[in-house]
């Protein structure tokens, strides 16, 4: 296997469990709080698929989705390539609301396809290559996407179960280990 095809196979990964995540959950239930200064479902996703937008966008050349189909209409925000959700107050984290519970989802879907559409090019595997926004290579850029995207779904499956009060994992247990 390739290198390419392992990211690919971990992203599709991370939209599998993003939709496992999310089955069954209301609007109401993703923007609950778990704490007076947690994140919710909805703002964690938000964030992850922000990043992701980002990351694929500086990777591949091209702007992000965030702003060329107008996602940010879609939670009531401004427009701003610059804001991921790092460093927000709560005030902020409350504020992150879609206008429908599927924005969370449909959002992740668009940014995954323009993910695929870029390891369809010649350039993916140009992994040395330094992107001049982040002085970062592209290799290292793309293991941030594979780790930040993970480490977000299972963020997200985790305040699931403290909402619901009860055993986080939402994955196939039937699956052969």
């Amino acid at each position: 296997m390739n290198i390419n095809k392992y990211i690919i196979m971990c992203m599709n990964r991370v939209k599998e469990m993003l939709h496992i995540c999310l089955d069954k959950l209301t609007l109401e239930e993703v923007c609950i709080r778990p704490g007076d200064e947690s994140n919710n479902i909805a703002w964690t996703v938000w964030h992850m698929t922000r990043g992701f937008d980002r990351r694929i966008s500086l990777i591949s050349g091209e702007d992000q989705i965030w702003i060329t189909e107008k996602w940010y209409k879609s939670y009531n925000l401004p427009r701003s390539d610059k804001d991921l959700g790092i460093g927000h107050t709560s005030e902020q984290v409350s504020k992150i609301i879609p206008v429908k519970l599927s924005i969370l989802t449909e959002y992740y879907e668009s940014v995954h396809k323009k993910m695929l559409r870029y390891f369809n090019t010649q350039q993916s595997s140009d992994y040395d290559k330094i992107i001049p926004a982040t002085k970062n290579t592209i290799g290292y850029e793309l293991m941030r996407m594979v780790a930040g995207n993970m480490q977000h779904v299972g963020q997200i499956n985790y305040i699931r179960g403290l909402i619901e009060n009860r055993i986080w994992y939402l994955g196939n247990i039937e699956e052969n280990r």
